[in-house]
C-alpha cells in the first residue's frame, strides 16, 4: 500500500502498539524502552524516503492514540477520532527526522556514529513530543517518560528536566538497542567485523547514571515539616452524562452527605476537598450549594476547597473556590488558566462552527489569566489549586511552584470515562509533577483515582472500595500530611531546557545531514 512493503506497516503498528502498552491499562515500563525499536530498526535497514518516511510514522502514531486514548470514546467518538489523527502527526515528523539522520551507507556502522544518531533520534523524540503538547493549547498525555513513572529510581531524575528528560532517556535506550541490533546483523552477514560496541556502552552508561542519581534522590534526608495539615477528601461518585449536566441540588447532597462522615470521624480538619465542578450552574446561582458549604463548615472544616463554575457576566469560568477563615470572610478563587481542547476549549470553533457539535455542550470556557496561590487561614498554608487535567500539565503547574506553595491540590472529575483507563492515565501523568517540584500531590476526584502522592512520586494512599477495591466508590480519603518548607527544584528555576537543548541538537543534526547529502 502507497508503495510501502507490508513489513513496514507491521513494524509501524508493533511500535504503536507497543507504546500502548507502556500505558494504563497494562502499565508496563519495558514496553516503553522497546516499543521504539520495530520501526526504528526498519527506518535504518530500509532507508524509506520522505513521503514514505510519514506515513508510517503517522501509522505508528495513530494506532499508538487510538487504543491508548479509546476512553475519549464515552465522551466523543468524532472527537476522539479527529484528537488521535492530529496527534500522529508528531511521532510522523519524529521517524522523518530519524530516518534523515542516518548515514547513506546502509552497510557499515561505527560506535562514534550511533552514538550521534541515537543522541539526535532521542533529541528528535523530545521535542515532537514537547510539540503535541503544547500546539492548540496540547494534550501531552502520556509522553515516553510517563511510562516509568513506577520505577522510581528512574523517576527521581524529573526533578532536574520533567518527563522530558525521562523520555530522552528512555528514547536513548530504545534507540540504542536498535542500532545494537542492525550492526549484530552487519557483523554476523560480514558486511563489516566485529569492534567494540562503544555505543551499546554509552547507552548502559547513561541508564546507571539516571539509576544512580534515582537512588540518592530517593535516599535523600526528608526536610524537617514546618506544619501539619490534616485533611479530607471527598469522592462523591456522582453519575455524570458529558451530554447533559447533573442537577446541583444531587450533588450539593452526596457532597454533604460524605462530608459529614467523613467529619464525624476526623474533625475538625484544616482542609476538606471537594472534586472539580459537578453541575452545568455556577456556585454563586445555587442556594443548594451555598447551603452545603455553610453546613460542612459549622461542622468542623476550617477551610474548604470546592471546585465549581463560576458564572461571570458573559463568562463562564471552571473555578476552584476557597472558604477559609471565620463565616463571612472573602472566598479566595482560582480560575482554570489552562482549558481542555475538544473539551473546554474548541480549536478554530469560530472560524468552523460545526465543531462545536462534537463536543458536549459547554465546550467553550474562559481561561482564567494565570495559576492562582490561595492561603488557608490561621496556619498559612499556601495551596496551588489545579482543576481537571492541569495536574497533568507541566507547565502550568511548574508556574504555580515558583510561588512556592506547600501542597499542591487537584480538583478533577473524570467520571465520564467509565470504568476505562482515562482515570488511572490521569494518575499515572499527575505523579510527575509532584517529582518535579518536591511537593506533595492531593487529588480529591469525583469517582477515582482520589490520592495522595509524597514528593518522590509515591503513591501514599489510594481511595478504593473496602472489599471490591474498586476506586470508583464514593467515600472519602482522609489523614495528616506534614509539609516542608517549599523550594524552587532545577526543574522549577529552568523549566524545559532539555527540550531547548534538544531543539539544538536536531537543528544541528538536520544541517549535518543535508551537507552530507
Amino acid at each position: 500500500m502507497y508503495g510501502i512493503p507490508s513489513v513496514g506497516w507491521i513494524c509501524a503498528g508493533l511500535t504503536g502498539l507497543g507504546l500502548t502498552l507502556g500505558f494504563a491499562p497494562f502499565s508496563q515500563p519495558l514496553a516503553g524502552w522497546l516499543a521504539l525499536i520495530p520501526l526504528a530498526y526498519y527506518g535504518v535497514r530500509e532507508r524509506p524516503k520522505l513521503r514514505e518516511s510519514f506515513l508510517l510514522g503517522w501509522f505508528a502514531g495513530v494506532t499508538h492514540f487510538l487504543t491508548t486514548f479509546s476512553w475519549l470514546i464515552s465522551v466523543t467518538v468524532a472527537g476522539w477520532m479527529v484528537l488521535c489523527v492530529y496527534m500522529a502527526i508528531y511521532p510522523a515528523l519524529w521517524f522523518v527526522l530519524w530516518v534523515q539522520f542516518a548515514r547513506g551507507d546502509t552497510e557499515r556502522m561505527t560506535s562514534g556514529w550511533n552514538i550521534c544518531h541515537v543522541v539526535l533520534g532521542a533529541s528528535a523524540w523530545v521535542v515532537t513530543e514537547w510539540l503535541r503538547g503544547i500546539v492548540f493549547s496540547g494534550f501531552g498525555w502520556n509522553g515516553l517518560g510517563v511510562s516509568q513513572g513506577s520505577l522510581l529510581l528512574l523517576a527521581q531524575v524529573a526533578e532536574l528536566g520533567g518527563v522530558s528528560i525521562l523520555s530522552w532517556v528512555v528514547a536513548f535506550g530504545g534507540l540504542t538497542l536498535t542500532l545494537t541490533a542492525r550492526r549484530f546483523e552487519l557483523e554476523i552477514r560480514g558486511s563489516q567485523k566485529w569492534k567494540p560496541r562503544w555505543d551499546f556502552t554509552a547507552g548502559v552508561l547513561v541508564l546507571g547514571v539516571t539509576m544512580v542519581y534515582g537512588s540518592r534522590a530517593v535516599l535523600r534526608p526528608q526536610e524537617n515539616p514546618v506544619v501539619t495539615l490534616s485533611y479530607a477528601a471527598i469522592q462523591p461518585a456522582v453519575p455524570q452524562d458529558p451530554w447533559r449536566s447533573a442537577k446541583m441540588v444531587k450533588v450539593a447532597e452526596e457532597l454533604t452527605r460524605w462530608s459529614e462522615i467523613a467529619l464525624v470521624a476526623h474533625a475538625p480538619v484544616d482542609l476538606l476537598v471537594w472534586p472539580e465542578s459537578l453541575a452545568g450552574t455556577g456556585w454563586r446561582e445555587e442556594p443548594a450549594f451555598q447551603a452545603a458549604v455553610q453546613k460542612v463548615r459549622r461542622l468542623g472544616a476550617r477551610s474548604l476547597l470546592a471546585g465549581s463554575l463560576d458564572i461571570r457576566g458573559p463568562e463562564t469560568f471552571n473555578s476552584a473556590v476557597l472558604f477559609t477563615g471565620a463565616e463571612g470572610n472573602p472566598v479566595q478563587v482560582y480560575d482554570k488558566s489552562h482549558l481542555v481542547i475538544m473539551g473546554e476549549y474548541v480549536p478554530l470553533a469560530g472560524t468552523f462552527p460545526w465543531l462545536r457539535k462534537m463536543v458536549p455542550p459547554g465546550g467553550d470556557l474562559t481561561a482564567g489569566k494565570e495559576p492562582g496561590i490561595l492561603e488557608l487561614v490561621g496556619s498559612g498554608v499556601r495551596i496551588a489549586p489545579l482543576i481537571c487535567f492541569e495536574d497533568s500539565m507541566a507547565r502550568v503547574v511548574r508556574r504555580a511552584a515558583k510561588k512556592l506553595p506547600h501542597l499542591l491540590v487537584n480538583l478533577t472529575n473524570d467520571a465520564w470515562f467509565g470504568k476505562s483507563a482515562g482515570a488511572r492515565q490521569h494518575l499515572e501523568n499527575a505523579r510527575f509533577r509532584a517529582i518535579e517540584t518536591r511537593l506533595p500531590l492531593l487529588r480529591a476526584t469525583n469517582d477515582g483515582v482520589t490520592a495522595l502522592i509524597n514528593p518522590r512520586g509515591v503513591l501514599v494512599s489510594e481511595l478504593c472500595g473496602p472489599e471490591s477495591r474498586s476506586v470508583q466508590e464514593p467515600g472519602f480519603l482522609a489523614g495528616e500530611l506534614d509539609l516542608t518548607e517549599p523550594r524552587e527544584t532545577f526543574y522549577v528555576q529552568w523549566g524545559e531546557w532539555p527540550v531547548w537543548g534538544s531543539m539544538l541538537l536536531v537543528a544541528l543534526g538536520i544541517w549535518m545531514s543535508r551537507k552530507v547529502a
